[in-house]
């Protein structure tokens, strides 16, 4: 581990709740600066949401599709989807150089098809806020599309995304797992957390389900959309479900790019996975999946790459994707000794590097950047 040479008033053991993205990119980030750290996993490192996830990087798509641009952290956080994308930049061949597991790190960008003459307004609209927002996206004509992306169905056209990329969402909690112990951290899987041990208005440690009590000097809660008992009222999460489905692809011609759809998105990785998703089921804490919502992906699916007609869905599952009452991040110290990294929502994969350093700066490890308190657990927007 590389000599320490950070601020006297950093917490020495920081023990992070949860091994999910944000909490295996969190402990990496604060393992770089050399700091101690353990990670308590109920499960198996990367085995929840991130595994159900699609392992998207579209800081572009979602910042002119899905981004409530009237929202009043809309320019913050466009600035975060961005930064974190470039962050990944950085630290996909990092990360890779310390695990044998390919992390399928693919920066060819996305595409955003439009179908109909509904669609070509959403573009529209997109390319506008893309200007706002400084995004880079190039629309393209419908015989411009079947030339980059012969696979999919004739279209009028489409918005391109060049900067937008993708990973394998399976391999990355591995990837994150090998470079933290890389740097001495330390991963304790099937370990559940079931409150906070507190010494004098201080949380000074974490109670573990068989009644263990783990000393720490500061905690940091990545929990997802898990419930957590101790959790502050104003950082309660709610979960949204979203149910995915795979198709094996070995024999087929796929999309080279990210396809981000306005009603599906499709995404080729490692080995012929062809995985397209997904829906949006708000206050579904379930992991069951629905035949009609399967078929309704399948349709979708089959309708932007006519290729798959005829092919068999081979595997199917739902994850959660953790909101804030907000809906947006809350990153940073919520009472004296507990720091809190919650409410990445759509953008969990994306945004783990942009609210890992947020953690990193929040604990004393780096300086503050600007746009921290935007995302602070003090925050006026959380409701209680």
């Amino acid at each position: 581990m590389p000599a320490r040479s950070l601020p006297e008033n950093l917490p020495e053991r920081i023990v992070i709740v949860g091994g999910g993205a944000m909490g295996l990119a969190s402990a990496w980030a604060l393992c770089e600066k050399g700091v101690r750290v353990t990670v308590l996993e109920a499960g198996k490192a990367g085995q929840g949401a991130l595994w159900a996830s699609g392992g998207m990087l579209a800081a572009g798509f979602e910042t002119c599709f899905e981004l409530d641009s009237d929202h009043p952290l809309a320019d913050p956080y466009a600035g975060l989807l961005s930064q974190s994308l470039q962050l990944w930049r950085d630290w996909a061949p990092r990360l890779q150089a310390a695990s044998a597991v390919a992390l399928g790190y693919d920066p060819q960008g996305a595409v955003t098809p439009a179908f109909s003459q509904a669609d070509e307004a959403r573009l529209d609209q997109a390319e506008a806020l893309a200007k706002r927002f400084g995004v880079t996206a190039d629309r393209i004509s419908g015989e411009a599309l079947t030339g980059l992306e012969p696979a999919l169905a004739r279209a009028r056209g489409a918005l391109l995304f060049p900067s937008d990329a993708q990973l394998d969402n399976r391999a990355l909690g591995s990837v994150l797992s090998d470079a933290i112990r890389a740097r001495g951290g330390d991963i304790a899987e099937g370990r559940r957390v079931t409150g906070l041990d507190m010494t004098a208005g201080r949380v000074s440690g974490v109670v573990l389900e068989e009644g263990e009590r783990l000393a720490a000097d500061a905690v940091v809660l990545a929990t997802g959309a898990e419930r957590f008992a101790d959790m502050p009222s104003f950082a309660q999460i709610k979960p949204v479900k979203g149910q995915m489905i795979r198709f094996d692809a070995t024999d087929l011609q796929v999309p080279q790019r990210v396809v981000r759809g306005l009603s599906i998105y499709l995404a080729a990785k490692s080995g012929g996975r062809l995985i397209a998703g997904a829906s949006s089921e708000p206050g579904q804490a379930g992991l069951g999946t629905d035949p009609d919502t399967l078929e309704r992906l399948t349709k979708a699916a089959q309708a932007a790459i006519p290729a798959l007609q005829g092919h068999m869905v081979v595997e199917s599952w739902a994850g959660l994707r953790p909101c804030s009452s907000d809906a947006m991040p809350i990153v940073g110290e919520a009472r004296p000794g507990l720091y809190l990294a919650l409410g990445a929502y759509r953008n969990g994969v994306l945004t783990a590097p942009g609210m890992a350093e947020l953690v990193v700066q929040a604990l004393g490890a780096s300086s503050r950047s600007d746009g921290a308190d935007f995302f602070s657990p003090g925050r006026s927007g959380l409701k209680a």
